[in-house]
């Protein structure tokens, strides 16, 4: 410990005692804090509030570490080794005891029990546990996922089925012709060996993460994607919001389409056709909003949110970083994954790469656009993912609406759309019935990126295009003379 760290101050890790209180609680609370956190340092002889070393006595300081020692090991359960080591620093003397992050959470003051003797550390405050927090210590000790924790109920054939036919439907519609001919359509045991199923005799159990990938809301009322507009750059006044519900991989992709028909856009007109760039990658955008709903907790009683500002795309999801996760380790691909089953179900629908790939990729892409690096923040219970994009001169949220004056069918001017959106039009115009990945393939693009565009000529002012009749036997509407 340097007089320099002492001077910084309180946090997370670091807590300051003018003395050893005569009540042992005061510090057996941060003892106890530190132990189901990420560790940390209690500086014994540092005023808290002035940061001014002010010392043990010489004659006592022996004798005060001993009786710090010997409260640790004697009121906490399971117990706690620290590290005791006596400091002099401007011919003073302080008590410095670390406390190694517990293997064995939760732990708690013996004589007030596990319920109201469990202490977190949130910021450089020592708070009791909520009992959600209480929960979540319990499956950290015993690494153990809350999405594949059994939750009694048992599950119908038909409720089987269903959500792997939901699965496998999703993710064919994102792949090419080729790859869905590769793709295998989940099976019960597989769900059974991702531990979102549970066999119990003849019977299925069916786990948390089960009815969230089923989308059943009302069992969890904050297993939602919040997503908003805000004007400006502070949160203050709505433009737009909206709450995505239902399967989580909808919500995910229903938040990432969101984005997009509000990311500002930047066009420029290059001979006939009006082309478009988005400020943001959509790779980026799309991860920082998978992490999010795979990575949260959701034992917390609160929602992702996904914020768009004036210079900024933010992505909050419940939750801090896993104690041996830092901010450093995970840029560099290193993750614990919090909810292990809905990771495996996301890897097998592409949603995401690998375990860990996540804020890898995010990275990659924002210096590939040469943007300014990613912001990560893990703070008073939740981890926050901040894009930040660059000013390029006039930009609109929207391809230009064509004049409102005008009747069905309308004759465009090709400036009113992107060359994609125009192609696009052409090939609908010639094969209305074509399916998504069809007329992704031959534009090139993966199913995602052309819902994108999709979206806009369908929801524009004056739609240029429409679905008629069902999602498997419908067709394509052209709205515009071309």
């Amino acid at each position: 410990m340097t007089k320099e760290e002492i001077l910084a101050g309180e946090s997370e890790v670091l807590e300051f005692k003018r003395d050893v209180p005569e009540q042992s609680i005061k510090f057996i609370k941060t003892v106890v804090a530190f132990a189901n956190g990420k560790g940390g340092m209690i500086v014994f002889g540092v005023d808290d509030k002035t940061h001014k070393i002010v010392g043990i006595k010489k004659s006592e300081v022996f004798q005060k570490a001993d009786i710090i020692a010997d409260t640790i090991f004697n009121s906490c359960e399971p117990k706690i080794r620290p590290i005791i080591n006596l400091q002099e620093i401007d011919k003073r003397y302080i008590i410095v005891v670390t406390v190694p992050s517990g293997m064995q959470q939760p732990y708690y003051i013996k004589s007030r029990g596990i319920t109201e003797g469990t202490f977190v550390r949130v910021a450089a405050t020592t708070r009791e546990a909520e009992r959600y927090m209480l929960k979540e210590l319990v499956l950290e000790g015993e690494n153990e996922s809350y999405d594949q924790q059994p939750i009694g109920e048992i599950v119908t054939k038909e409720e089987v089925e269903n959500l792997c036919d939901k699965v496998y439907d999703f993710t064919a519609a994102t792949l090419s012709k080729k790859e869905r001919t590769a793709l295998r359509r989940p099976t019960v045991n597989q769900l059974i060996s991702w531990k979102l199923l549970k066999k119990e005799g003849r019977s299925l159990e069916a786990t948390n993460g089960f009815r969230l990938l089923q989308g059943k809301n009302e069992d969890f009322p904050d297993a939602k994607i919040q997503c908003a507009v805000f004007k400006g750059r502070t949160r203050g006044d709505f433009l737009k919001r909206q709450n995505m519900e239902g399967p989580l991989f909808e919500q995910i992709e229903s938040a990432y389409q969101f984005v997009m028909r509000n990311l500002p856009i930047q066009s420029k007109v290059k001979g006939l056709f009006r082309h478009d760039a988005s400020l943001l990658p959509e790779s980026a955008v799309r991860e920082a909003i998978a992490n999010a709903v795979c990575h949260r907790s959701y034992l917390i009683p609160r929602k992702v949110q996904v914020a768009l500002y004036d210079d900024r795309l933010e992505v909050t999801s419940p939750g801090t970083l896993c104690r041996d996760i830092t901010l450093e380790k995970m840029r560099e691909g290193m993750s614990s994954v919090r909810n292990k089953g809905i990771a495996e179900t996301f890897i097998y629908m592409r949603i995401v790469e690998t375990w860990g790939s996540g804020i890898p990729n995010i990275y990659k892409a924002m210096q590939e656009s040469g943007l300014p690096e990613p912001v990560m923040q893990d703070f008073y219970g939740d981890f926050r993912m901040t894009l930040y994009w660059e000013k390029f001169g006039t930009t609109q949220s929207h391809p230009i609406p064509p004049n409102p004056t005008q009747s069905y069918p309308i004759q465009p001017d090709p400036t009113q759309y992107s060359e994609v959106e125009w192609n696009l039009l052409k090939i609908l115009k010639g094969n209305p019935k074509l399916s998504q990945s069809e007329m992704a393939e031959k534009l090139g693009m993966n199913v995602n990126r052309l819902k994108y565009y999709l979206n806009e000529l369908r929801k524009a002012p004056k739609p240029a295009i429409r679905h008629v009749g069902t999602t498997r036997n419908g067709y394509w509407e052209v709205l515009v003379d071309i």
